[in-house]
């Protein structure tokens, strides 16, 4: 993807919320005509003069055309631009509408152009954006309490799409490796032995839809490396046993239901958290619900390699269009230290959702389409069954 599509709405907000709307041409701290959510010039180039006034659906469409057409094209040349979750551009575009389209690689940015330069590589330097953004808080060499709470509210947003560095524990002895193949067909450049006990730090994770790999980089580092999910534990807090009555989705390690965490849900991408109260976030619960039942059914552990994937993230890392992931109805699992083979057996007789079978790539895929559910009693039928 380019630019996420709730990008320029939730700058909107950001941008209205910071500068106000002002239906009347006033002066701003350092003497320019100004109206609307900061504009000192119209659309066209003509400048805002005293005496203007607008309506505040003008000011909006205003601020929504400059955006699309001068902001987010300058600001999509910024390196790693399209990996950025929606939350994250919207911070960009707020910044740039105070202080410039082509700020990036300019005089004078240099701190907050470096972390965005070296976070397209190595994602942990992202961290340090909430330091960079502070810097920027001055107007004719006079800081501004405004803009210190604006850059804090900003780095507020952007951190809310923090992976952060992720931990996982080797389970068994397994390769990091260069594509997402067995191991035997790769060279010795091309894998690199991981003993059980094994921790990786990881800053980034890609799933690889339809398949139990995912890409990772490194913390540290901008290597990427492939690994083969049910070989790895992520080192998260587990779900208490309680379903919580309202869901922390920047929390990977808090439950969404008995058995099933955040992060297994969103395969530890913080881009993909649901808006709340959103058709989404209804299915995600729903389908946690229905894992929570064929786990307790089952009596033993599940493992996730799959699980929400909303657009444009799902055509980004190359799902199929429309697939359930992009509706939240659909997770794809497998049982953990037990026979695959014996577990999709089981689960066919008593699943009456989509049932996909991924035994040869490590999962079973399930999806509550036509009110698909788990039925104690064997000897459902599926609504629907298909080969990886």
């Amino acid at each position: 993807m380019a630019t996420h599509p709730d990008t320029v709405s939730i700058a909107i907000k950001e941008i209205e919320r910071f500068e106000g709307i002002e239906l009347e041409a006033y002066l701003d701290p350092i003497g320019i005509p100004t109206i609307c959510a900061g504009l000192t010039r119209y659309p066209k180039g003509s400048p805002v003069r005293m005496g203007d006034v607008c309506t505040p659906e003008v000011c909006k469409g205003y601020l929504e055309q400059m955006l699309a057409q001068e902001f987010v094209p300058a600001l999509s040349k910024i390196p790693g631009w399209s990996r950025l979750g929606p939350k994250r551009q919207a911070v960009l575009l707020s910044f740039a509408w105070n202080l410039g389209a082509k700020f990036y690689g300019s005089s004078g940015f240099e701190t907050i152009s470096r972390v965005l330069r070296e976070g397209a590589e190595r994602p942990e330097a992202y961290q340090q954006m909430s330091n960079a953004l502070g810097l920027y808080v001055k107007a004719g060499n006079q800081t501004l309490p405004g803009l210190v709470n604006r850059r804090k509210e900003e780095a507020a947003l952007w951190n809310e799409e923090s992976d952060g560095v992720m931990l996982f524990t080797a389970k068994q002895d397994t390769f990091l490796k260069k594509a997402p193949i067995e191991s035997r067909f790769l060279s010795d450049q091309g894998k690199r032995l991981s003993r059980s006990g094994d921790d990786l730090a990881v800053s980034q994770m890609d799933e690889i839809p339809a398949d139990s790999h995912a890409w990772v980089k490194f913390n540290g580092t901008n290597d990427k490396w492939v690994i083969y999910l049910p070989h790895w534990q992520a080192k998260t807090a587990k779900p208490t046993g309680v379903v919580q009555a309202k869901i922390d989705w920047k929390n990977f390690g808090a439950g969404v239901g008995q058995y099933i965490t955040v992060g297994e849900v969103l395969q530890y991408d913080a881009r993909r958290a649901p808006r709340i109260g959103s058709p989404e976030e209804k299915a995600l619960i729903e389908i946690c619900k229905q894992f929570d039942l064929i786990r307790a059914a089952w009596n033993g552990p599940l493992g996730v390699t799959s699980g929400y994937r909303p657009e444009p993230i799902n055509r980004q890392v190359g799902g199929v269009p429309g697939s359930y992931h992009t509706k939240g109805m659909a997770l794809d699992i497998y049982p953990i230290d037990a026979s695959l083979d014996k577990f999709y057996q089981w689960l066919i007789q008593r699943w009456s959702g989509g049932l996909g079978d991924g035994r040869r790539k490590g999962f079973v895929h399930i999806d509550t389409r036509n009110g698909g559910c788990f039925s104690l009693r064997s000897g459902v039928k599926p609504a629907a069954v298909w080969d990886y």
